[in-house]
């Protein structure tokens, strides 16, 4: 899952259902690591149909095992998602087995997003089933890197 977190190009290509538009506007330099080193990633999410919410993105894994996003413009300015996989042993058939915590704080200025704290209620049902499908695309990714990697057939 943090590898599918830190491929921001994955987005739009495995999830062109809810992400278009993307733009990687900066990648981190590998052997420089420095605190702001991160993604930048301009991309808009498809609420319906042909309407989108554009916005611009800073990811950055500050420990092994996490990544935060942060929205820097756009709609949900100041908003953050945290996610953080904690190893937790191996399953019956000898696979790895990971515990996924993602903490959403959400918060903004911004006009729109007053309007869309209004609607609340109502889109709090979509985006259940949004985050759902998201959630279960990117477990069957992670799964499918994972048994690439095991069978030495993807580097990684």
């Amino acid at each position: 899952m943090v590898a599918n977190r830190l491929d921001p190009w994955h987005g739009a290509w495995f999830h062109p259902y809810s992400f278009v538009d993307l733009t990687v506007n900066r990648a981190p330099d590998e052997g420089t690591p420095d605190e702001g080193d991160g993604f930048v990633v301009d991309v808009s999410f498809k609420l319906a149909g042909r309407v989108v919410v554009p916005v611009r993105a800073v990811f950055t894994a500050p420990e092994p095992r996490t990544v935060v996003m942060h929205i820097v413009e756009g709609e949900g300015e100041g908003s953050v998602v945290e996610t953080h996989a904690t190893p937790i042993g191996l399953d019956a058939h000898g696979r790895p087995r990971t515990a996924v915590v993602e903490a959403v704080v959400c918060a903004s200025e911004r006009p729109g997003f007053a309007l869309a704290r209004a609607a609340a209620p109502l889109m709090r049902p979509l985006i259940r089933t949004a985050a759902g499908r998201l959630w279960r695309d990117d477990l069957a990714y992670a799964e499918r890197r994972w048994a690439l990697r095991a069978s030495g057939r993807f580097p990684g």
